[in-house]
Parts: C-alpha cells; sequence; structure tokens
C-alpha cells in the first residue's frame, strides 16, 4: 500500500514524495532541486533503452515467470509471458509488468470508498510508429482439450473464470483511474483482453452445433490459437493492439508508465528516512525475484552495489508475502560489528526484528551458533568472503556446515513446500584484498553478479572510475569464472553529479595529524557539517589516528567543556549512541556495508602506491562509503597519480585555526 501511495505521486501530493540519491540531502523532496518526473525518465532509459535502428526492444519485469502455486495457471500465465518475451516486431518498444499488487479506493455503490487490493496478471506499455497503447490482460488456466498434465476444465469452471475475468478488469480499470486522476474517461483509451492460452475458441451450443464462443463480447477472449506458435501471437499483437488498438494521450501515458515503474522497481526505505523511495535496477529487480531452489544463491558484487540493502529489502519482502513469521524465521549472518549493528537498526524501523535473528561469525575461534537449535527457513550471510580471513580451514568447514544444518532445520520437507531463501553475498573488492586460499568453490561461481554502484556521486566514480572498473577475486586459477567473462566492468546506476572533491595537502600544516583536524573543524564548525554525519578513514591507521590523540588535538582548540566534535573508533558504539558530538574514525573494513554523508579521506606517501592493485582496490572501498563529499587528505603527489583527469579542486576555504 505504501509504494501504491508514491505511484500516485505525479498528479496528488508531490511534496509527499522523497527519493533516495547520494545527493547533498539525505533525501530529496519534490521541488527541491531534482525533479522526480526527470529521475524517473532518466531511469526508464538506462534500464529500457530503445534499441538503435528499427529492431524490436522488448523488456519484461521481473525477467522471469512469477511462480504460482497452481501448477496449471503457472503454466498459463509462464506461456503468456513466454509469447510476450519473443516478440519481434521492427521498431516496437515494450514494456510488460507481470504480476503487480496495488490498492485503491473503490467508489462504487456497495463499496462505499473502501480501499481495495488487487494483483495484475500483466500490464503492457508499448510505443509504436509514435502510438503509445497500455493493455491490461487477465490470463485464465481453464482447459477444454486433453493436455498433459492438465486438468481439463468443465463448463461451470470455464463460465466461473470468464465472470471473474471480467469483474478483475472492470476493477483494474476502476482503480487505475482513481489513482491517476484523470478527468477523462481511461476506460476508452485502454485496451483490454482476458488471455485462454489453454482454451479453443469453438464450443458446441445445447444442439450440439459447433459455435463461436462468446461473440458478443467482441474480441475481449484471446483463445489458445493466438498462442499455438510465436508467429501468430506476433500477428494477433499487431492486428489487434498496434492496428486497431486504443491509443492512449502520451501524458497519460508517461503517468501511467511511471506509476508501474515505481510500483513494480521502487522500494521503500523507510530505515533510511521515513516515505523515502529507492529506484532499483533491473539486475537488483531480478534478484529479489528470484524463486528459492533449496541451493545457494551466490551473489557477488563491488561495495555500493547494495548488497545489504538487497537483504533487508528481500526480508521485508518475505514478511509481506506472508513467509516470515514466528513459524518461518530467519537468520542473518555477518562478521564485522558494524553492519550487524546497522542492519538490526533497520530491521526494527521495518517492524520485522522480532523475526531475524542475527549472529556474527567467527574467524579464529570455533563456537559458530553454538547452543542453537533453531532451524531457520531463510538464511542470509553477507560478507562472505570475510571468511577468507581464517587460517583455520577446520573453521570455515565447521562454520559453513552449522548454516545448511540450520538451514536443513527450517526447510525440513523436501518437495512438500516452497523452500526458503539462501543467500550468500560476496563483495568482491574485499575477496580481492586476501587469498582466500582456503574458502569453499561454492563462493567462487557466482550466479548473480551486480554491477552498478548506488552509493557514490557522480563526481566520485569519474575520480575513481579506474579502481571501479578493475575489481576481480584473485581466486585460484583452477576455479574458472566463466560468469565474469563477459563482465564489462561496473556503472553508476543514477545521474547525481554530486558535489566537488575537495582536495588538502597533507603538507600543507605541520603533521598530517594537524590538517585532518584543521579540515574536521572547519566542517563541523563553518560548513554546517553534523559530526556524526563524518566519518574519517585512514588509508593505514598509525599512532596518529587514535581517537585520544585526535581528541587532544581538537580540544587544543576549544574552551573546557565545550561542545566540541569528538573521535570514536568503536563502530556499534558510534551506530548506537549516535551522540550528535561524535565522528568515527576506524579501520576501513569495519565500515563495510555502512554509508556517511562525508568522508576524509587521509592517504600517506609511506603507506599508499598506487601501482600496487590492492591499494587501489582498498581507496576504492574508502571512497565507496561516501555519498555527498568527499575531502581527500594527502600530498600532491598522491593527489596528481589518482586525479588524472583534473577534476579534484583545491579545498577553497581557510583552515586557519586558532
Amino acid at each position: 500500500m505504501c509504494l501504491e501511495r508514491v505511484a500516485r505521486y505525479m498528479t496528488s501530493s508531490p511534496d509527499k514524495v522523497q527519493l533516495y540519491l547520494p545527493v547533498h540531502n539525505e533525501y530529496v523532496e519534490f521541488g527541491e532541486g531534482l525533479s522526480l518526473h526527470e529521475e524517473i525518465t532518466r531511469y526508464i532509459g538506462k534500464e529500457f533503452p530503445h534499441v538503435p535502428g528499427n529492431k524490436c526492444s522488448v523488456y519484461c519485469v521481473p525477467k522471469q515467470p512469477i511462480h504460482r502455486t497452481e501448477q496449471q495457471a503457472n503454466q498459463a500465465e509462464s506461456h503468456v509471458f513466454n509469447c510476450l518475451r519473443e516478440l519481434d516486431i521492427p521498431g516496437l518498444w515494450v514494456v510488460f509488468f507481470q504480476g503487480r499488487s496495488y490498492g485503491g479506493k473503490s467508489f462504487r455503490k456497495e463499496r462505499n470508498g473502501k480501499l481495495m487490493m488487487r494483483e495484475h496478471d500483466y500490464v503492457i506499455f508499448t510505443s509504436y510508429n509514435g502510438n503509445n497503447h497500455v493493455t491490461l490482460v487477465e490470463v485464465k488456466s481453464t482447459c477444454d482439450a486433453s493436455r498433459e498434465g492438465m486438468k481439463i476444465s468443465d463448463a461451470k469452471a470455464i463460465k466461473n473464470s470468464k465472470r471473474s475475468a471480467q469483474h478483475q478488469l472492470r476493477d483494474h480499470v476502476e482503480l487505475l483511474q482513481a489513482s491517476v486522476e484523470m478527468s477523462t474517461d481511461l476506460s476508452s483509451e485502454l485496451n483490454c483482453f482476458i488471455f485462454w492460452p489453454f482454451l479453443s475458441c469453438m464450443t458446441k451450443d445445447p444442439q450440439n452445433n459447433t459455435i463461436s464462443r462468446w461473440k458478443e463480447d467482441g474480441k475481449l477472449h484471446v483463445f489458445m490459437d493466438a498462442f499455438e506458435t510465436p508467429a501468430k501471437f506476433i500477428q494477433w499483437f499487431q492486428d489487434e493492439i498496434l492496428r486497431n488498438g486504443n491509443c492512449m494521450n502520451s501524458n497519460h501515458w508517461d503517468v501511467l508508465l511511471k506509476r508501474f515503474i515505481v510500483l513494480s522497481c521502487g522500494v521503500y526505505v523507510d530505515e533510511i528516512h521515513e516515505g523515502m523511495l529507492a529506484l532499483l535496477s533491473q539486475e537488483q529487480v531480478d534478484l529479489l525475484n528470484r524463486r528459492p531452489t533449496g541451493k545457494p544463491l551466490i551473489i557477488h558484487g563491488a561495495a555500493g552495489t547494495g548488497k545489504t540493502m538487497l537483504t533487508v529489502r528481500k526480508l521485508q519482502q518475505l514478511y509481506e508475502d506472508g513467509q516470515l513469521h514466528e513459524n518461518s524465521r530467519a537468520l542473518y549472518i555477518c562478521y564485522w560489528p558494524g553492519i550487524r549493528c546497522d542492519v538490526v537498526q533497520k530491521l526494527e524501523a521495518l517492524g520485522i526484528s522480532e523475526f531475524v535473528d542475527t549472529q556474527r561469525f567467527f574467524i579464529s575461534t570455533d563456537g559458530f551458533l553454538k547452543g542453537n537449535k533453531k532451524g531457520y527457513k531463510h538464511i542470509f550471510m553477507d560478507e562472505s568472503e570475510a571468511i577468507c580471513l581464517s587460517f583455520e580451514e577446520r573453521i570455515i568447514t565447521q562454520t559453513f556446515e552449522e548454516i545448511f544444518k540450520h538451514y536443513h532445520m527450517g526447510n525440513p520437507c523436501a518437495g512438500a513446500q516452497e523452500p526458503g531463501v539462501l543467500w550468500f553475498l560476496v563483495d568482491i573488492n574485499q575477496a580481492s584484498l586476501f587469498l582466500p586460499k582456503h574458502s569453499p568453490n561454492i563462493l567462487k561461481t557466482p550466479d548473480v553478479i551486480l554491477t552498478n554502484v548506488v552509493r557514490s556521486t557522480g563526481t566520485i566514480y569519474r575520480v575513481f572510475k579506474q579502481f571501479y572498473q578493475e575489481p576481480v577475486p584473485r581466486f585460484p586459477a583452477a576455479v574458472k569464472l566463466e560468469a565474469y567473462q563477459n563482465l564489462q566492468g561496473i556503472s553508476i546506476a543514477h545521474n547525481i553529479s554530486g558535489p566537488p572533491i575537495y582536495w588538502v595537502d597533507s603538507n600543507s600544516q605541520q603533521s598530517c595529524l594537524q590538517a585532518m583536524v584543521s579540515v574536521i573543524l572547519d566542517l563541523c564548525s563553518t560548513k554546517g557539517i553534523k559530526p556524526n554525519d563524518l566519518c574519517v578513514l585512514p588509508f593505514f591507521v598509525n599512532s596518529d589516528f587514535r581517537p585520544d590523540v585526535i581528541n587532544r588535538e581538537i580540544e587544543n582548540h576549544f574552551v573546557d567543556q565545550g561542545f566540541m566534535p569528538q573521535a570514536l573508533a568503536n563502530v556499534e558504539s558510534f551506530l548506537l549512541t549516535s551522540k550528535p558530538n561524535n565522528f568515527l574514525v576506524p579501520w576501513v573494513l569495519r565500515v563495510k556495508g555502512l554509508e556517511f554523508k562525508v568522508v576524509v579521506m587521509v592517504i600517506d606517501d609511506e603507506d599508499f602506491d598506487f601501482a600496487d592493485a590492492e591499494d587501489r582496490r582498498k581507496v576504492y572501498i574508502m571512497v565507496s562509503r561516501c555519498t555527498c563529499l568527499l575531502v581527500l587528505l594527502s600530498s600532491e603527489a598522491v593527489k596528481n597519480s589518482i586525479d588524472k583527469h583534473k577534476i579534484i579542486i583545491n579545498y577553497p576555504f581557510s583552515l586557519k585555526l586558532p
């Protein structure tokens, strides 16, 4: 229902919509700097582009047919899905959506403005020869001929299916009309059909004569003769939609397309800010809609591609679908305490923490899940690559044995019901920082590779693109990563350039410590940056970056017992206390999965070697924590080695301190 509220943003209360993007503020409200209309238009162009030339462009959301519990219904919808996906008409652009649930108010006399939930079987958007079409389709699985594995339907079942489909189409049109608040009658612009892929167009009358079925309904019904071959379906599509179908006003078409983009590709991230919306890439949508098979799903992605966000979203989706509850629990596993703390807070904000246990795994001691006798329907192992930090194969083996044991305890009846989700997520950047000598081969063969960076701004991406493009794990040569062979590198998933990257010469003051403190105090005292929006990431943590050393230097510039920024190294304490004057100075791997508005990256000449691939990957991990502003504190030599295209600009403000 909350996505339905956002889907109506284009005509009602647009000031209530907030879009999650890495920008100056944590979110963008309608009318404040970024048009949500424009961003979704850009999103459509990126995710569903027109193929150059006079070729056919067909896109489907999700990419695979949604699985239905009833076998015959599943076969019918999958058959229609494949027919749509195989459309091949020069110059045609199609995006079709399957199984989109939504809600709205019904104003029919007996319903009195009450809410009604509906799910479309298919909504098809087409653009062809300058005309736009929107087609609503209900699919029925009734069968009137002998087919392998199918139940033949009797006359009463067929009649009931017809009546049901007609009511469903009427409800869809009514809710669309109400939700988009158009003054014109939308029904005159929509195409509505009932698809019967297993039902003949001919039937018998009471005198046993063969007659056409339901002639009185015109062309509402599409029977199995139109689905027999791809060529026949293409011909039907051309005749009944592109040539003779109702055309839609381009403004109305645009409104409805954006509405279904939000409903199908948008997710609420209320744990970041109430009412905030994020638009997912198609690879992310595809991951969320994958049907579990009882086998592990291995997900690789570079830092900032949204692995943890998708995990939280999947848990929310399971809860909304009735698959996450007290008798169908989930387990979230990670290594670093910071990300565990962050995920716990997000689950609490979503109201599902009581059904999700969280656990850290170990790399140097036994006892993972010791004493835990629970079975888990769903298990997510985030940061799976961190297991490679362990030097004992026994500990690694025991960890995975425990995970599979608890998963099978939660899924005891193979084949009796759909299995639960089992995800292993691997950060390919951090996996490449250490040789995963003893790690299971299962982690080295990804099923999904996430390639769109959602966290960094465009400016940060342009400067560090050379680092973004190179991360590939150093798995043993014996393991063939065929999934990576056609990988063209990763790209940025949004259209936000963001503020510039500022550079401060670390030699501009007496010491690197003083230069760093000068930047912190200037940001917090004169630039309006809140201390707890700030993270200082040293490339190498030495004695100068201990919190007590930094805080003593800060205290030299403040009156006694005054409000002043204070460094904190413990990520959990920083996240849990949220004290307004604390800022974080951690070892970079401890902030895995977290993001900060402002990052100050401190690189010393002696620690950083641009020619070293591992050093470049570490820098990538550091910059991918940032959403709004990046400050590079380094020597001019380091800055020049990184800034090949002269994009980084000098810090434009005074750093003189009393």
